[in-house]
């Protein structure tokens, strides 16, 4: 089953570079294959995957999973806007943030109980300001990047079949390492 499971995961890595499939639906993808290979410490009962400024992405993901699940658990998906309290982030397993640079966010990043929740990013750089899983585009094709350290913190393991397709780096990594 789990090699079934890993090839299915690395013939979609290498479709990414398809121009026939979009952005988004890869990514969404991406997220629910991060959910297969990342180990939380606690039990899930329904997967919360959060998704901060970019309502049309979770309402598009929410049609895509309404009947699926992530890692053997039902989903709930739940779009978060610009000035989100830190208690309606509580409870997130995933949190997804979009189109916006992390830097510009530190007070709400700094602000989340981060223990137990993945957070991933559309921009590398993000990696380096809280951020534990982020990606870039390199020669068409999407990749990720991991901050082993953000994962240690937030008492979350990657699994070192995820971490064989990544650039893995620490929270003191080079900026200019991809």
């Amino acid at each position: 089953m789990i090699k079934k499971v890993l090839i299915t995961f690395f013939l979609f890595l290498e479709l990414t570079s398809l121009h026939a499939i979009s952005e988004n639906k890869i990514k969404e993808v991406y997220l629910e294959r991060f959910s297969m290979f990342i180990t939380w410490p606690q039990e899930i009962d329904t997967f919360k995957v959060c998704v901060y400024n970019d309502r049309e992405f979770a309402l598009s993901l929410q049609n895509n999973y309404h009947s699926k699940q992530f890692n053997k658990h039902s989903v709930e998906v739940i779009p978060l806007t610009l000035g989100v309290s830190k208690s309606e982030t509580q409870g997130c397993h995933m949190l997804y943030i979009r189109n916006i640079k992390l830097k510009r966010q530190k007070a709400f990043i700094d602000a989340l109980e981060k223990k137990n929740m993945l957070i991933i990013s559309d921009d590398y750089d993000d990696i380096y300001d809280g951020s534990m899983i982020s990606f870039y585009l390199d020669n068409n094709k999407f990749r990720f990047v991991i901050n082993q350290d953000n994962l240690n913190s937030a008492q979350l393991k990657a699994s070192y079949k995820l971490l064989k397709f990544a650039t893995v780096i620490n929270s003191k990594g080079d900026r200019n390492a991809k």
